[in-house]
C-alpha cells in the first residue's frame, strides 16, 4: 500500500511536524512503499492566466474525446504532481492552520492535483464525480487557537472558524476518496499543559488510524516483540 506524505512545515518548531513525526513513527517499521513531497522546496504553481487557458483547453479535449491530450508546458508541474498523487493508495497531508484555513501553498497543491479527467470528471446530466475511489486520505493540522467552536472573537455569531481540516476533507471527498480522516491539534499557543494534553490526544488519534489502515496485527506484533526484548534484558 503506497503512501504519499505531503508536508508544508516551514517552522522548525512546528507542532504540525510533531504530528507528522508521530505518523512516521507508527509506520516506520512497516514494509510499505512511501514517498514524500515537501511543498516548501517543491512549490506548486499558481494558476496563472496562461495556465487557466491551458486548463480549459485540456478540459475541452477530454470532453470531446480528442485523444491523446496535447502537452501544455504551462501545466507540466501540475500534471507531474497529479501523477504522483494518483500513484498512492494513502495520502497524508500535514500543514499548520493559517488564518482559519490552509496555507496558500497547500491550496495551490490541491488546485494542482484536482485535475479534470485525472482525479474527477463530469457526470452525464450534470455534476461531477470523483475518480479516486478506494483510496484513503489523512490530514494533520496544528492550530494556535481553538477554532472548531469559535476562537473567542466577539461576536462569534455561532460560526466555526475552522476551515483547514474541513476544506482538505472536502477536496479529498470530491475526488472520490473512500476514507477521509482529519486530526486537528488545537490550542498550540496556550499553556504548556494544554499543548501537551492536546498533542497527546491528537497523537492517539493518529495511532488509532494507522493501526486501522495498515493492519492492527502488525502493530501488535511490534508491541509483543518489544515486551519480549525488555524481558530478555
Amino acid at each position: 500500500m503506497k503512501t504519499l506524505i505531503v508536508k508544508y512545515t516551514p517552522n522548525i518548531r512546528s507542532r504540525t511536524k510533531t504530528l507528522l513525526d508521530a505518523f512516521k513513527h507508527e509506520i516506520g517499521h512497516l514494509e510499505i512503499e512511501f514517498e514524500e513531497l515537501d511543498l516548501c522546496s517543491d512549490v506548486p504553481d499558481l494558476i496563472s492566466i496562461d495556465a487557466l487557458e491551458a486548463y480549459y483547453a485540456r478540459i475541452m479535449y477530454f470532453r470531446s474525446g480528442n485523444f491523446p491530450i496535447p502537452q501544455f508546458q504551462v501545466l507540466s508541474k501540475m500534471e507531474r504532481m497529479t501523477a504522483q498523487f494518483k500513484s498512492a493508495d494513502v495520502i497524508v497531508v500535514a500543514f499548520p492552520m493559517y488564518n482559519f484555513s490552509m496555507p496558500a501553498t497547500v491550496k495551490a497543491w490541491f488546485d494542482s492535483v484536482m485535475l479534470y479527467g485525472d482525479t474527477f470528471t463530469s457526470k452525464p446530466g450534470g455534476g461531477f464525480i470523483g475518480l479516486l475511489t478506494g483510496k484513503k486520505a489523512l490530514t494533520l493540522v496544528a492550530a494556535a487557537g481553538v477554532y472548531r467552536t469559535g476562537n473567542g472573537i466577539s461576536p462569534n455569531f455561532g460560526l466555526t472558524w475552522e476551515h483547514a481540516v474541513s476544506l482538505a476533507k472536502a477536496e479529498f471527498q470530491f475526488m472520490g476518496f473512500s476514507d477521509v480522516r482529519g486530526v486537528l491539534a488545537e490550542g498550540m499557543a496556550r499553556d504548556e499543559e494544554v499543548v501537551e494534553y492536546n498533542l497527546k490526544e491528537a497523537i492517539e488519534q493518529i495511532r488509532s488510524i494507522t493501526q486501522e489502515w495498515y493492519g492492527a496485527e502488525q502493530f501488535t506484533e511490534r508491541s509483543t516483540l518489544r515486551e519480549g526484548l525488555k524481558a530478555a534484558t
